[in-house]
């Protein structure tokens, strides 16, 4: 997939032209009468604005060609409504949307000329104003006039937020490219979640109580489904029995479908798929988003969801509100059971050893569904049917969240949030359905959600203080130390150690040019004597410096990389060469030791930092293509005052990296044998 977005981005790059064209297609699609609710357009302006910030795409060019494809797209869908007139509304597929259509009439009776401005900049009128307007025989000159003011301010509208992210991963990039996937990822996942909820919502909801009311006439017919349904669906039938019928025949369902799928496949349930994903995340790990993976694992922790559904469980109790503090509360206990009788019956090892118990399914989802989603369903059934999906919305993208930094941090397969999402959702909605067609008094809503959100708070503030630093250390990757000798590693064993910094796979563009085998600050010493400083905190004040429209070097701050998923250990810098850049030496670990000295090596990059302007509104400190120049600055810092070895490697060095393949070794003279120096 790294790669994938990598030539994506280079293909654009060489065929401007092509590009443009894109653009204008996708513009005109999303504004084309019907086609329009199928094309993402707000999201794929979103996306060209990234690319604008990245350098992929011209800014002037993108904005003229989406406004241009806006205003075809629109002139033909008016002309579309001015030739057929009220036979559109007849015409197939309008025809099978009547609804669609009498709300663009309403819309532009309501509001008039100046509809045709306003459903340029929303999403669900969008497609059918302009042949609405065609068809209740406005002036076409007037039509333009409006939609040519709408389509230029539309472009930019939705094009700069995406600039605005595009620049995001341009720093994230300096980073580690890991992040740009990652958050590339996410926001994906982000906005297919909330699209996927708010579409079933739609789709399902006009159709529910049709539906409730035919399976309940169709389960009276047989008299085996009868209690089941009736517990169900039949406000005057008893829940409790057929409730735990239903469970007791879930949990045998999942079991039976578990166990028959992994017997089928040999092996793991989706073991492909799971390898792939698995493997795939661990290589986009590093140390910042762990730190909020971690926390957002937090919310799916077995002792917050315990707390919470307990607290609003009594709350509810002591107020009067005994239906609903029973449901919750067999919601939350029953999803527990039933999570963990499956992890100890079917027994799948998790994807690392590094974590106790069995995988699957996925406590943290399953309950988290059954916590956060009861709790949705009782807040949706105190609103108006418009805003329903708003709690569920919610609740979902958080239950998607705490189920992608499981399998992020390595804990889970995504066979094992799958089937805990499937656990919990599955019953949740038989609960809920219970509890909504059974007679039950509305709920004091605000206070509720202050009761429970008040116990989310504590719970989560106690488990930051206690918890979050061991979770940490328990979800970090685990590295294995390996041992050499000092002069194997001089000799020729510096070879084994990675050649440039381990980012996205198949992307060298920063070579690791220097190794040292010794302590810290021994070398903090030797550099700080030749004027190489510690690098400023990163603060918010110095982050305010990104928007100066002309800022000096040493007022950016440095950013920290990260190499195979570490961020790095020493950072030391080195100004005033009479330049506009600076020298910078960034050391990270290498996971190897000297069995005769019981030092450690250290492998890092020193290279030269300037200023990046190329982003609109904002600049950096990038990482110069010069690995040559600077690694001589650090030679001289270095080679009077403790041993040094200057090698090669053998590789072929990527186009544009100005780099001979030279590697400068450095060891202390007590790890070493003398004062020897090596050039």
């Amino acid at each position: 997939m790294e790669n994938l977005l990598q030539d994506l981005l280079a293909w654009i790059a060489q065929h401007p032209h092509f590009s443009n064209l894109l653009i204008f297609v996708f513009a005109l699609l999303e504004s084309l009468l019907l086609i329009g609710l199928l094309v993402p357009g707000a999201f794929l302006l979103f996306g060209m604005g990234a690319l604008i910030a990245t350098g992929t795409l011209q800014p002037i060019p993108t904005m003229a060609w989406s406004a241009v494809g806006a205003m075809v797209g629109d002139t033909i869908s008016f002309l579309i409504g001015s030739h057929y007139h009220q036979r559109l509304r007849v015409l197939w597929p309008l025809k099978r949307y009547p609804a669609l259509v009498n709300r663009g009439v309403d819309f532009f009776c309501r509001h008039g000329g100046k509809s045709v401005f306003m459903a340029r900049f929303v999403g669900p009128v969008r497609p059918i104003v302009p042949a609405i307007a065609g068809m209740m025989d406005m002036n076409l000159g007037r039509f333009l006039l409006v939609d040519i003011v709408a389509s230029v301010l539309w472009a930019p509208t939705f094009i700069l937020p995406g600039m605005a992210f595009g620049a995001s991963l341009g720093l994230a990039a300096e980073v580690a490219g890991r992040l740009v996937v990652l958050l590339i990822v996410l926001v994906g996942i982000t906005w297919l979640s909330f699209a996927l909820i708010r579409g079933v919502w739609r789709v399902l909801q006009p159709h529910a109580s049709t539906a409730v009311e035919s399976a309940l006439s169709w389960s009276r017919k047989h008299p085996l489904i009868r209690p089941l349904a009736g517990s169900l669906l039949d406000p005057d039938h008893p829940e409790a029995r057929g409730l735990a019928i239903l469970l007791g025949l879930l949990f045998l369902a999942f079991w039976a479908l578990l166990l028959i799928t992994r017997q089928t496949l040999h092996g793991r349930f989706m073991g492909d798929l799971d390898n792939y994903l698995f493997h795939f995340l661990q290589n986009l790990r590093t140390p910042g988003a762990d730190q909020v993976m971690v926390f957002v694992s937090l919310f799916g922790k077995q002792v917050l969801l315990a707390a919470m559904s307990l607290a609003g469980s009594l709350w509810l109790l002591w107020n009067g509100y005994r239906k609903a503090a029973i449901h919750w509360m067999v919601a939350y206990v029953s999803t527990v059971i039933m999570t963990y009788a499956l992890k100890y019956s079917t027994k799948v090892e998790r994807p690392m050893e590094i974590h106790d118990g069995f995988s699957f399914p996925s406590a943290h989802v399953s309950t988290s569904l059954a916590v956060f989603g009861f709790l949705a369903l009782l807040v949706a059934r105190e609103l108006p049917i418009k805003r329903r999906w708003l709690p569920y919305t919610v609740a979902g993208i958080l239950v998607v969240a705490i189920a992608f930094s499981r399998v992020y941090l390595g804990v889970h397969w995504f066979s094992d949030v799958l089937g805990g999402a499937s656990v919990g959702l599955l019953w949740v909605t038989l609960l809920g359905i219970a509890y909504d067609r059974h007679p039950a008094p509305a709920l004091p809503l605000k206070r509720l959600l202050a009761v429970t959100l008040a116990v989310l708070f504590m719970t989560g503030a106690w488990q930051m203080e206690f918890r979050y630093r061991q979770d940490l250390a328990d979800y970090a990757p685990r590295t294995e130390m390996q041992t050499v000798t000092l002069a194997d590693w001089r000799d020729g064993y510096w070879r084994e150690l990675p050649v440039y910094r381990i980012d996205i796979e198949g992307v060298n563009t920063q070579p690791l040019n220097f190794q040292w085998a010794g302590t810290l600050p021994h070398l903090q010493e030797i550099l700080g004597n030749q004027g190489w400083e510690p690098a400023a905190k990163f603060g918010v004040l110095g982050a305010m410096n990104w928007l100066a429209p002309h800022p000096d070097s040493a007022s950016l701050p440095i950013l920290y990389q990260v190499h195979d998923g570490q961020h790095q250990k020493l950072l030391r810098v080195r100004k005033g060469d009479g330049t506009d850049r600076m020298t910078v030496l960034r050391l990270w670990p290498a996971n190897l030791e000297t069995t005769d000295h019981a030092t450690s090596i250290w492998i890092g990059t020193v290279s030269y930092l300037y200023v990046d302007q190329s982003l609109p509104m904002i600049s950096y400190l990038r990482t110069a293509p010069d690995f040559d120049s600077p690694l001589e600055v650090l030679r001289g810092a270095l080679e009077e005052r403790t041993p040094v070895k200057l090698v090669k490697r053998d590789v072929v060095v990527p186009a544009g990296l100005e780099w001979h393949g030279e590697v400068l070794l450095g060891w202390e003279i007590s790890a070493g044998s003398g004062n020897e120096r090596h050039q």
